[in-house]
């Protein structure tokens, strides 16, 4: 089963930022402590702008997902987020992963970041908007992307991708890379070539693409 997945974008106050982290921190290991259907709960730093934050998580399924926030551990973040800390409304994207040519396991999940005395990880947060002219193309291209990435790139850890539940016409994306080098590498193989030609064309996106980079922390 394709796992369940959750990306969220958010902006810290600065003076919220300790607090934030203590209880995300939290969240994270209470999670992937003690719930059987989480898969994977990453937190990241933007490349740029220290107050902004990103997660992505992955569970089994929308039922695993759901009883996450009910769990004792996820009561805290949920008060924090009630007591003004950001700097705008949260963003959460959810998905079910397309394209994984296996099932996706804890162990698998947990050992794309396990050594960060390796490299640093270098991810990629995206929302995309496809024509619904050049949807099958668009999915297609995807595919390819990703089934390259996973087999060819001995620098790239993960590519997940699928259509958002609330908005069909987005599709969200997470990336992890064995650091900014792993990433020039991505670009650099003819898969991306593919994507890069395909994105260049007039008319592919409805608007803008929008695209982050992050450090896993």
């Amino acid at each position: 089963m394709a796992p369940f997945c959750v990306n969220v974008r958010l902006q810290v106050l600065p003076e919220r930022r300790d607090e934030f982290l203590d209880v995300i921190r939290a969240d994270q290991a209470g999670t992937l402590r003690d719930e059987e259907g989480s898969l994977q709960f990453l937190v990241m730093n933007d490349v740029a702008d220290p107050d902004t934050f990103y997660f992505h998580e992955e569970y089994n399924d929308l039922a695993a997902f759901e009883a996450h926030g009910e769990t004792a551990h996820y009561q805290p973040w949920k008060g924090f987020t009630q007591s003004s800390p950001f700097k705008a409304p949260i963003e959460v994207n959810t998905f079910v992963a397309e394209g994984e040519t296996s099932p996706v396991t804890r162990e698998e999940r947990m050992g794309l970041t396990a050594n960060f005395d390796a490299k640093e990880k270098y991810c990629v947060w995206v929302n995309l908007f496809p024509a619904d002219s050049v949807l099958s193309d668009f999915r297609t291209c995807i595919a390819g992307n990703k089934l390259g990435t996973d087999t060819s790139e001995p620098l790239a850890l993960q590519y997940t991708w699928g259509v958002t539940s609330k908005d069909t016409s987005k599709y969200s994306f997470f990336e992890v890379y064995e650091g900014e080098e792993g990433f020039k590498q991505h670009q650099g193989a003819p898969h991306f070539a593919k994507w890069e030609e395909f994105a260049g064309k007039e008319g592919v996106f409805q608007n803008e693409p929008e695209v982050h980079f992050a450090r896993v922390i």
